[in-house]
């Protein structure tokens, strides 16, 4: 039990074993690290900087996102592709993370000029046999690509992306 006149002792304790409880995992962590990049190169980088770089930026740049764009089929001046623009311009910050997983199965960016953007982001026209209006885009994550209806307006492109996105999560859904 702990006492009042053992209590310092036991706060002492506590201190070093949550000091040091994660040592061997934070050790393999540094381990794999050195394998990819030198340790005393890891000095010179903050955390920051070395979370952008493993895992990507945490807030999405729609700009970054339309500078790696690509089209396929449709110019980029199409009706269509100003309303997708326009639409993920007034996202949230959630919402445009939740298009990132639809769109590619990710929810960060690389950073500008990584090697992550070799393809970069391929929007492309999707043929519909019948009103464009009542389709969905449909997204191939392996390829991080969007197939975008030529929708009339910018309100129903951006009710059906906001259904898309919320709804369509699952691989074949869309």
């Amino acid at each position: 039990a702990v006492t009042a006149e053992r209590a310092p002792q036991f706060s002492k304790l506590m201190l070093e074993m949550r000091l040091h409880e994660a040592r061997q995992q934070l050790e393999h962590l540094r381990m794999g690290l050195a394998t990819v990049v030198s340790l005393d190169c890891l000095a010179l980088w903050t955390w920051r900087y070395l979370e952008e770089r493993v895992c990507g930026i945490a807030t999405v740049d729609v700009g970054l996102l339309r500078k790696y764009a690509r089209y396929d089929g449709i110019p980029s001046d199409a009706p269509e592709v100003r309303f997708l623009w326009e639409t993920l311009q007034e996202m949230s910050q959630s919402d445009l993370r939740l298009f990132l997983h639809f769109v590619w199965g990710r929810s960060r960016l690389p950073p500008n000029g990584s090697p992550k953007w070799a393809e970069g982001f391929k929007i492309i026209s999707q043929n519909s046999p019948t009103d464009p209006d009542h389709w969905l885009p449909t997204a191939h994550t392996c390829f991080f690509q969007l197939d975008l209806p030529a929708y009339s307006s910018k309100e129903i492109c951006r009710q059906r992306i906001l259904f898309a996105i919320h709804n369509c999560v699952s691989l074949g859904i869309a």
